[in-house]
């Protein structure tokens, strides 16, 4: 019995002993997660913001006077845009008026002759009124020759006719460079035949529109 009792006070003191070191381990290991749920839930104090800068009364003056020029520059280009379509609608319609009321009369010459004959004047004259009420107008003349002679000696007849045509024009008060010329020789023939009244029809100078 002595020996049961001593186990047991051997075993209480043991016990008391242990007790406070395990009680204070636990207490602790209890406390270190709230310590550090303190630390990590420490914020750092954020800063005061920047207030905006408003700008200068001078530099809102500066950017409004730079918008107004370049609205300006703009309107100032569309301007110019509108007028250059609106001449060239206007060109193509006096063309297009010009070409529906043509009425420029071919001229005919004698045998072997590149003068304007005096019973052609008074249609020249009319061919040039009317080149006068269309100062768009240009024009090219094209001269005309018979089947008789060399194809190189009708080219330079025709070609003469076309300048002399031009020229009659000039001294009617038409610029040249409303005009231009050329020589077919024998190649467009308005008629075919091989007698006076067809050859008569095709020594002539005819006028066409250049669009």
């Amino acid at each position: 019995m002595k020996v049961f009792r001593g186990f047991w006070l051997l075993l209480f003191i043991l016990l008391l002993s242990f007790g406070p070191g395990c009680t204070k381990r636990v207490i602790n290991t209890q406390t270190t997660p709230s310590t550090l749920s303190r630390v990590e839930t420490k914020t750092t104090p954020s800063k005061p913001r920047e207030e905006t800068e408003t700008p200068s009364p001078d530099t809102l003056a500066l950017q409004e006077q730079e918008r107004r020029i370049r609205e300006e520059a703009l309107r100032e280009e569309a301007l110019r845009q509108k007028s250059m379509k609106e001449a060239a609608a206007r060109e193509a319609a006096a063309k297009e008026a010009a070409s529906k009321t043509l009425s420029l009369e071919s001229i005919y010459f004698d045998f072997d002759q590149a003068g304007v004959r005096e019973d052609q004047k008074e249609i020249m004259m009319k061919n040039a009124q009317w080149l006068k009420g269309h100062p768009q107008a240009r024009i090219r003349i094209e001269g005309n020759c018979d089947e008789r002679g060399t194809a190189e000696y009708n080219l330079a007849l025709g070609q003469r006719r076309a300048d002399a045509t031009k020229d009659f024009l000039v001294g009617l008060g038409i610029a040249a460079k409303r005009m231009q010329t050329i020589s077919y020789g024998f190649e467009r023939p308005l008629v075919k035949g091989v007698d006076e009244a067809t050859w008569a029809k095709n020594r002539r100078v005819d006028f066409v529109l250049i669009r």
